[in-house]
């Protein structure tokens, strides 16, 4: 038995807030206990407000979560500057969380902190890794690769990167009654947990590629030996959020795109969100709203297709704040994918992140993604 059940307000007083969001998640537990929770929440609510009245509302119920760029909560979908609080119940699965601190300066290490924190509270096999790790300042891919040097190469993990509204000054990550910056936190399912993944971006490369010349870190200087900013000038004549960077890279099959956070005129450099290594082939990509909205669906049937049982009890998706940028008040779609494709009302749950986790495919391999979709269906394993 898997009982999962999501609540939201939008009350600007937090405890308020987190009162309304228990008492409707709670309603829709049907009586079963809640064992943890997760928490999405907008990045000007009292965060440790949040994880106190939390505490006191459901003593000893584990909590993990983080701030975003947008929140999603079933039935409602798309909200800002919310409380979103799921509940997981489970008679068979155990759901245990973990903090890591100061991912920056050593990603492996805080990953490998917050997984074992989280599995030191079961004897069971895990099955999920949901992460929330912080989505300024460490290296989104370095907290990929230790996650997964944690867990296993091909542990399931899903998730995304904390956000703060598009000011890029701070995320915030949350773990029982701690509030942190520059973490890493986790969520683990241990058990007979059935899930399905699905990922999509929907954007297309412009043009010819190019080279990357000379880079530092998360800015790009120069672009086939030309100044960075160049390559937005001839393409799209401007600069904008709405047009990322595809790089290709040896590991991967497919792009990884990049969204730009800051041009500097002055020196003709463009700052990304990832750190982009110097030879690393490079286009700029685009996607109409149509595009977009489309992608999200194709991730949802692709999620449902590969789910082994009917339904699913639940879902989580991790979009990214890009995509919530271009579709400005068509966002309320990407959540409406949900249901139009798997029919009915059922607990949902999600955010806007600097950065997704999850697989390519179904499960496999944990990748960091940007500027994607990815969907996430969860159920019990069937007895037998």
């Amino acid at each position: 038995m898997l009982k999962i059940a999501t609540g939201a307000s939008e009350e600007s007083d937090t405890v308020e807030a987190v009162e309304e969001a228990l008492e409707i998640a709670m309603a829709g537990m049907d009586g079963v206990a809640p064992k943890a929770a997760l928490a999405f929440v907008g990045i000007d609510v009292d965060a440790q407000a949040l994880v106190d009245a939390f505490a006191k509302a459901l003593p000893g119920v584990e909590l993990a979560g983080c701030t975003t760029d947008g929140e999603v909560a079933g039935p409602g979908g798309f909200l800002e500057d919310s409380v979103v609080i799921t509940l997981f119940g489970a008679d068979t699965i155990d759901f245990t969380v973990g903090i890591g601190h100061s991912a920056s300066a050593d990603a492996k290490q805080a990953t490998a902190d917050a997984v074992a924190d989280a599995t030191s509270k079961t004897d069971k096999e895990p099955a999920l890794c949901v992460a929330m790790p912080e989505g300024i300042g460490p290296n989104i891919s370095d907290v990929v690769s230790g996650l997964r040097a944690a867990l296993g190469e091909d542990f399931p993990v899903v998730g995304g990167a904390s956000g703060d509204q598009m000011r890029f000054q701070g995320t915030k990550q949350l773990c029982n009654g701690e509030v942190a910056s520059d973490s890493v936190v986790v969520l683990i399912m241990s058990g007979p947990l059935v899930y399905s993944c699905g990922v999509a971006t929907g954007y297309v490369a412009l043009g010819n590629r190019h080279k990357v010349t000379k880079a530092q870190g998360s800015t790009i200087h120069e672009i086939d030996g030309d100044p960075a900013i160049n390559l937005y000038k001839d393409y799209v004549a401007g600069q904008s959020v709405h047009f990322p960077l595809a790089v290709y890279s040896s590991e991967r099959e497919d792009f990884l795109l990049s969204s730009p956070q800051a041009f500097h005129e002055d020196t003709g450099a463009v700052t990304f969100v990832n750190p982009i290594e110097v030879d690393k082939e490079v286009q700029l990509a685009t996607a109409s709203r149509d595009e977009i909205i489309a992608a999200s669906r194709a991730a949802v049937e692709n999620a449902f297709r590969g789910f082994p049982n009917q339904k699913p009890d639940a879902a989580l998706f991790f979009s990214c704040a890009g995509r919530r940028a271009a579709l400005g008040t068509r966002t309320k779609e990407e959540y409406e994918s949900f249901e139009s494709i798997i029919g009915g009302a059922f607990p949902t749950a999600g955010f806007y992140t600097y950065g997704e986790i999850g697989p390519t495919g179904n499960q496999g391999k944990a990748e960091q993604h940007t500027n994607a979709f990815l969907a996430v269906l969860l159920g019990a394993a069937p007895a037998v």
